[in-house]
């Protein structure tokens, strides 16, 4: 987008041709020298298996076929002996009572009765212990920096300089930001950033704006002849009029479905980008060039979210307190909303789609609005509640990290959040104690101390 590489399978891709074909895989050392260590080629190896098994479809309910094919295939492949791949297995392997589907169906005794479904979910065996445990994986997700360092990276790859800090930035996936656009951006600076209007960190933009944030500082419209307006923003840096306005341009125009024509805006001093969502009438709009001929509509980004299913930056929930399965309003079910935007903030960020559920249906947020008191029945009202659960189960300090906007697809309305990586480490408060969460490829995952601490080191340099 723009120049940014906000995706990338090239080191997938050539994985997968090296299996086919049965080329030799390179162990390589952190400054792509070849390497006889044993830790070297047990890192290529964890590498490798990690990459194959987050990308085998539904990976999260069918753990056991994952490790068989992923198996089948490197030892067929034949450079790794079958002990050592069991060993990775091993290494990553834990025990529990969240059963996948494929679990349930090889013991269908687990389903026909009532405590296993609530045990599962709660995770503990301790009043019931003749309950059988699944073996599940954590691998962890391993970046393009170590991909790039160990020669597996094949993109040749653009660096540039982060202008606050002088960074060399690489244009990689992992420093391109989520949604819509898809800026690159220097990890160490964009934290830093003070309010919505902050552009340190931002090495180059990718898409216009097409949400927007105006917390802090209020836009000013100002009238300036015949059918004329200019919109300016205050408290502007760089901004050499007297009144220390800046004056805000469109830099792009969006289209959604949620009856609004997005405007994205960028000041001509400072850089800062926002957007305004003026309502459109009866919800429809024919947006016309100067022959008349109606533009293209822009479908909804939701479509485009769906269709790549959950992933490490991805994730969708049917809703934030209605239970499809018991059809009442379930409370527990918020939870598992704030620990998504938890893990989300102690990672790199990502969208959570609340609406959707796990196969990717449609199933809109109208069941949550029943849930909620009679005069907050409608978005203001949902975003209100998810504020009020960010601010109790995260902290006030977090919630400018998570923004919150609706869509529809489908004729229902979506809730779209968009969460930042976060400057510091976040605790979710959980049944009177805190854990801390992260995201491990399309699930949200809890470290104990040992792991917390390990990651906090390294995630937080």
């Amino acid at each position: 987008m723009n120049g940014n590489l906000y995706v990338c399978d090239e080191c997938l891709r050539d994985i997968k041709s090296k299996l086919k074909s049965k080329v030799e895989f390179p162990i390589n050392n952190f400054n792509n020298e070849p390497s006889d260590e044993s830790s070297d080629r047990k890192l290529i190896l964890e590498m490798i298996i990690s990459k194959l098994f987050h990308k085998i479809d539904g990976w999260m309910e069918r753990p056991k076929y994952a490790k068989t094919k992923i198996m089948t295939d490197l030892i067929n492949h034949g450079q790794f002996a079958e002990d050592e791949i069991e060993s990775v297995f091993k290494g990553y392997e834990y025990e529990t009572t969240n059963f996948s589907d494929e679990f349930i169906q090889e013991h269908p005794e687990i389903d026909s009765i009532e405590i296993w479904k609530p045990l599962a979910l709660a995770g503990t065996t301790e009043e019931y212990p003749n309950i059988p445990t699944e073996k599940k994986y954590s691998f962890p997700t391993f970046g393009c920096d170590l991909l790039i360092a160990v020669g597996y990276c094949k993109a040749d790859v653009e660096t540039l300089v982060c202008p606050d800090c002088g960074l060399e930035i690489q244009n990689t996936p992992e420093n391109c930001t989520w949604g819509y656009e898809r800026d690159l951006v220097c990890p160490k600076c964009v934290n830093k950033r003070a309010d919505e209007f902050d552009t340190k960190g931002l090495v180059r933009n990718g898409n216009p704006p097409h949400h927007g944030h105006w917390t802090t500082q209020k836009p000013e419209l100002v009238y300036t002849g015949t059918d004329y307006f200019s919109i300016l923003h205050p408290f502007c840096k760089k901004s050499p009029r007297e009144d220390g306005k800046g004056a805000m341009l469109v830099s792009g125009v969006w289209i959604d479905d949620c009856g609004r024509v997005v405007l994205s805006l960028e000041c001509i001093f400072c850089g800062a980008r926002n957007a305004l969502k003026p309502f459109m009438k009866d919800g429809e709009i024919s947006l016309l060039n100067e022959s008349g001929a109606v533009w293209k509509r822009i479908e909804s980004r939701v479509y485009e979210l769906i269709e790549g299913g959950e992933s490490e930056r991805v994730e969708f929930k049917s809703s934030m307190r209605w239970d499809y399965k018991k059809s009442t309003k379930n409370k527990d079910l918020e939870h598992e909303i704030t620990r998504t935007i938890s893990a989300f903030l102690n990672s790199s960020g990502g969208i959570l789609l609340i609406g959707v559920d796990d196969e990717g249906n449609i199933k809109g947020i109208e069941k949550d609005f029943e849930t909620l008191r009679e005069d907050k029945q409608n978005i203001d009202g949902f975003e209100l509640h998810i504020t009020d659960l960010v601010n109790g189960d995260l902290g006030k300090e977090y919630r400018k990290f998570v923004h919150v906007s609706f869509e529809m697809a489908d004729g229902k309305r979506i809730c779209f959040i968009e969460i930042d990586k976060s400057p510091g480490p976040v605790f979710l408060k959980s049944e009177g104690k805190t854990i801390f969460v992260v995201r491990s490829g399309n699930r949200s995952q809890a470290y104990d101390a040992e792991e917390q601490n390990r990651y906090i080191k390294t995630h937080w340099k």
